[in-house]
């Protein structure tokens, strides 16, 4: 588990924080998002904390508990179901769970099983999934819906808030120390890990992403991220939270409609992936607005192209453009870049960690590397994960020696700047979704046709990264493209499934039988796929 928060820092767990905050700035606009029953929910600081306050007495009401896992299903479209299902959890010292709604069944099966999901907060648009697998959820006491009409399996959403009463009296007694979150992502085993974060790691991470943002309380801060993520819930909230600031929360990404609402809503901070920025200057529509209150751009979640960031730099002269960089496990914290540095060292993540945030790149014997020298990029501090949940085996490893190691190969120039080189894990970052590529090599597996399969990233212009699988077929068999990309269809999140396909004869291996996916790497360089 990483460190504690400082003493000097009074707000040491979520509600703590939001009450502070209340009391600081009651009036003040604290989240603009979209509700499940189609409408935009527009709340202040005092009117988040009393409602969250209200939404767990009628979440104890029906039985939920302290340390109970309530898994939320929620797109941006339930963006104010979303906040306010977090932060009542918390105020119970119940464990949010948000999950990805890219999700098939069974990898929704999946995540609610090994968390022993107790309650389930679901958006109405979901449901006939859920109404397929909620049998096999053993530890699944009650199905929260959101959205209009009556419930069809569970319980609606306005119910349960009507239940609650303003006093909460039924508030628990919550800890630094206690879990406020399991943020599940992609491994190299192919399978979701349910990172753990306490309270303390959550406001850690608040902390250093605001300040590494370097919010204000006048900000206005607006972002797509889905909620699902650690971006959205920890990276988003949290620092707008912390700082005091006002959170814009996108139901999605469409240029327009985004540029419409930083116009609207006089949007001062934009953070998204790499791919966002490279739309928004596509598209051509930005002279149509007027983004004049925009004075911070934050890039991050996936590798930002050199060339993406010129014509930002070009188009947006007025804008400080600047680059984050961190994990899941770290809150997610990490590095950051400071505008003044985008074109001096273009490409770098940074000089320094953020707030709170100690950084160290080690070698394979866990000594610091020279500059110039490749090594793993390793973190310490309160924002750090507690671990995985029910895999003590990973946790060791990733927590080595109390820094946690983050499998990415970095290195140090001259002057201190650190730039990303490759990922130990072959994890693909595609669109900003981490993707393990084991997982899909697993579903390949599965065709009938199928005798090997490998995956690997391969550049994209616009995303950053895509998939692309190397296929061998069996002996005799015959498939195309658009059978492969089908079937996978049916296993996996739409992110997941690979777009690029190229049918090969053999796999490269070494003396020892392993697959090189560095040479397959090579090739997506040096060869177009299939389509």
């Amino acid at each position: 588990m990483g460190q504690r928060l400082p003493e000097n820092i009074a707000e040491k767990t979520v509600p703590d924080l939001l009450k502070a905050r209340s009391d600081a700035y009651p009036n003040k606009l604290a989240v603009v998002a979209q509700s499940g029953r189609d409408f935009q929910m527009r709340l202040t600081y005092r009117q988040l904390d009393w409602l969250t306050g209200k939404l767990a007495g009628g979440l104890y009401k029906i039985g939920l508990r302290k340390s109970d896992r309530v898994a939320l299903f929620l797109s941006n479209f339930a963006g104010a179901e979303c906040v306010l299902t977090f932060l009542s959890t918390h105020k119970l010292g119940a464990v949010n769970v948000p999950v990805n709604t890219r999700y098939v069944g069974r990898e929704l099966e999946y995540i609610l099983n090994h968390c022993g999901a107790r309650y389930l907060v679901v958006e109405k648009k979901f449901l006939p999934m859920v109404n397929e697998i909620k049998n096999n959820i053993t530890s699944l006491d009650q199905i929260i819906e959101v959205g209009k009409g009556e419930a069809q399996i569970g319980i609606d959403f306005e119910k349960v808030l009507a239940f609650g009463t303003a006093a909460g009296k039924e508030l628990s007694e919550v800890s630094e120390d206690d879990d406020a979150d399991w943020l599940y992502t992609s491994g190299t085993t192919g399978l979701p890990k349910g990172v753990m974060h306490t309270h303390g790691s959550t406001v850690a991470t608040g902390i250093a992403v605001g300040g590494a943002l370097g919010l204000r309380p006048t900000d206005v801060y607006q972002s797509a991220f889905p909620f699902f993520t650690s971006s959205g819930c920890h990276f988003n909230l949290m620092s707008v939270l912390y700082f005091g600031a006002t959170l814009v929360i996108d139901p999605e990404f469409q240029v327009k409609d985004t540029l419409a609402a930083m116009e609207e809503e006089r949007a001062t901070v934009y953070v998204g992936v790499p791919s966002v920025y490279t739309y928004i200057l596509d598209s051509g529509l930005t002279p149509r607005f007027d983004l004049s209150s925009i004075r911070l751009m934050d890039y991050g979640g996936a590798p930002m192209p050199k060339e993406i960031i010129k014509k930002l730099y070009e188009h947006f002269p007025g804008i400080e453009l600047r680059q984050t960089y961190g994990l899941t496990e770290a809150g997610p914290t990490g590095t950051y870049l400071p505008g003044e540095f985008a074109l001096s060292k273009l490409g770098s993540v940074g000089k320094e960690g953020m707030p709170l945030v100690e950084v160290r790149i080690v070698d394979d014997s866990g000594q610091d590397v020279k500059a110039g020298q490749i090594g793993e990029i390793c973190y310490r501090g309160p924002a750090i994960m507690k671990g995985y949940f029910k895999d003590s085996e990973a946790t060791k490893k990733a927590l080595l020696g109390g820094w946690l190691h983050s499998g990415d190969l970095v290195v140090r120039d001259e002057d201190g700047f650190i730039y990303h080189v490759d990922r130990k894990k072959d994890i693909i970052i595609r669109g900003g979704f981490n993707i393990a590529s084991m997982e899909i090599e697993n579903a390949l597996y599965e065709h009938p046709a199928v005798l090997e399969a490998a995956v690997v990233a391969k550049p994209h212009e616009k995303l950053g990264e895509d998939i692309l699988a190397y296929v061998v077929l069996k002996k005799g068999m015959s498939v195309s493209v658009q059978d492969i990309t089908e079937f996978c269809r049916s296993r996996l999140a739409d992110f997941k499934v690979p777009r690029n396909v190229e049918f090969i004869d053999a796999l490269p291996r070494n003396p020892m039988g392993k697959i090189l996916k560095t040479d397959l790497r090579q090739r997506a360089l040096g060869k177009r796929s299939k389509q």
